[in-house]
Parts: C-alpha cells; structure tokens; sequence
C-alpha cells in the first residue's frame, strides 16, 4: 500500500511516502503546502497535527481523494503503552508518537528527546509507561525570547549564531552558545539521573544535541510513531 505521513508541526510540515521498497520524504513551511508537489500514487493519508489547521485540513481535502487519517491527540488506549497524564489527550501528539517510535527501536526504558520548536523530553519505563516529562523552549523560541524581552540584549547585523557552546563573544553568539549550553547542561544532568536507559534524540535541532551527548540521532521516530500505529491498526 502506498501511504503518505505528514507530521504537521508548529513551523514545518514533514512528510514521508512509501510505497513497496520506495521512501521518499521532504518538507515545507506551513505557508508552503500549496505548492508542495506530492509523490503518487496515494492510497492511504495520515496526518499527526499539533496544532489546528483549516488551512492545511482543506488542502488536504481538495488534493487527495482518499481517506485520510487525523492523529490530533493520543489514542487513550494503546496495547504497548501506558499514560501517566490524568488528562491523556493533553499529551502533545508529536511527543506520543515519538515514544511510539522509540518503543520500537528499544525495548528497554528509554529517555525520548524531541529538539524542535520546544525541547521535549520523556521518560519511558520498560514497561511502556511514560513516567513523565520536561518541555522548555527550544532554541529559536528560547533566543527570541531573549530579543524580544530585553532592551539590551539584540542581534547586530554583523553578528552570527553560534553553533557550539564555547563562550560568546558578541551578543548573538552569547545568546545561542549560551541557549545550547543550558540544553545541553539539561539533558547531560538526565543522563546522570537515568544512567542505565536508552537514549533517542530527534528533532530538527537534535543532531548537534546528540553529537554533544555522544548519542545517535533518530530524526524520523515521529514518523516511525505513526508507522507502527499503521501497521497496528487503521492501514492493515
């Protein structure tokens, strides 16, 4: 069967079609999407949304014609995992499937990263029961933030971003050297709490996260979240 995944998340919109031994995958800005040149054929859509979007749902609509799948909040009941929210469907969809998609790649208790807009980070016992979570900013938001609330803290033209956490030395490269060090000082004091668990980093801005932690990068288990839901139930 040939299923296109779409991961609608607060800046982008992924995307991952297989088709037989065929993947293709790619992304756009949410002001993108109509334009954005799909792969066919398709017979069967998924969409996981943390957010509503009229927009996106009514592109959607007008492009395929065929069922199409919302995931905008967590199933309630699932055979391999367990919610610690009393509330379950408060649980951002995104950071669900990504526990999903670890939980295929591990069997042990695992610690889930998702660097993206926020930095979200889960723990997941052996038994598939989420013991609880951290979300902060991440780093675009959290160096906005900073912009956007100081008088004296702002970029000059002639300033770049830093990607590593050695000391700044203009007010741009403190400000993002000093975002990442907090990220990394984060999950570093994690690692010291959960020593024997499996970590799986993922996110747009995982990859330097992982490396800093040196950790391998899993940039698709959203996607690999939702595969596993297909197998398991609505795309037999």
């Amino acid at each position: 069967m040939s299923v296109l995944l779409i991961d609608a998340g607060n800046t982008r919109i992924k995307w991952r079609y297989t088709n037989q031994n065929l993947t293709l995958q790619g992304a756009c800005l949410h002001h993108e999407v109509a334009a954005q040149v799909w792969p066919s054929p398709i017979e069967q859509v998924v969409v996981a949304s943390v957010r509503s979007n009229d927009a996106l749902a009514q592109h959607l609509q007008q492009q395929f014609n065929v069922n199409i799948e919302w995931l905008r909040e967590p199933y309630l009941h699932h055979s391999r995992f367990r919610h610690c929210y009393a509330q379950p469907q408060r649980l951002g969809v995104d950071r669900w499937l990504a526990m999903l998609g670890a939980m295929e790649r591990t069997q042990k208790a695992c610690v889930v990263v998702d660097a993206g807009t926020a930095l979200t980070i889960d723990v997941v016992d052996s038994n598939g029961r989420h013991q609880g979570g951290y979300i902060v900013p991440g780093l675009a938001m959290a160096q906005a933030a900073l912009f956007q609330q100081t008088e004296r803290v702002r970029p000059f033209e002639d300033e770049q971003i830093q990607h590593h956490i050695a000391l700044g030395c203009d007010t741009l490269a403190c400000v993002s050297a000093g975002i990442r060090r907090q990220h990394l000082a984060l999950l570093q004091s994690m690692a010291a709490e959960y020593p024997e668990h499996d970590w799986l980093i993922s996110g747009g801005d995982g990859e330097w996260l992982a490396s800093a932690m040196e950790r391998d990068y899993y940039p698709d288990l959203v996607f690999e979240g939702m595969e596993s839901l297909c197998v398991g139930s609505f795309s037999r």
